[in-house]
């Protein structure tokens, strides 16, 4: 568990989702120091770089095991 800090990851799938004229992305990815265990999450679309890919490295922001925002590396 990850109570507060970041991780670098890498992006494996990345959609974007509007619910009722909110945008969201939904996300997958994978730790750099765990590449075989897929993780996924949903974050504003404020909380995201412009325009984030598959295959983009990530430093992923995480506050009680959630995930607060994604960054490009």
């Amino acid at each position: 568990m990850i109570f507060a800090g970041k991780q670098a990851a890498t992006l494996h799938a990345v959609r974007l989702v509007d619910i009722h004229g909110t945008r969201f992305y939904d996300i997958e990815y994978a730790h750099d120091d765990a590449p075989g265990a897929l993780r996924s999450a949903r974050i504003g679309t404020e909380s995201a770089y412009e325009n984030p890919q598959a295959g983009d490295r990530v430093e992923v922001s995480y506050l009680m095991n959630v995930v607060t925002a994604i960054a490009r590396r």
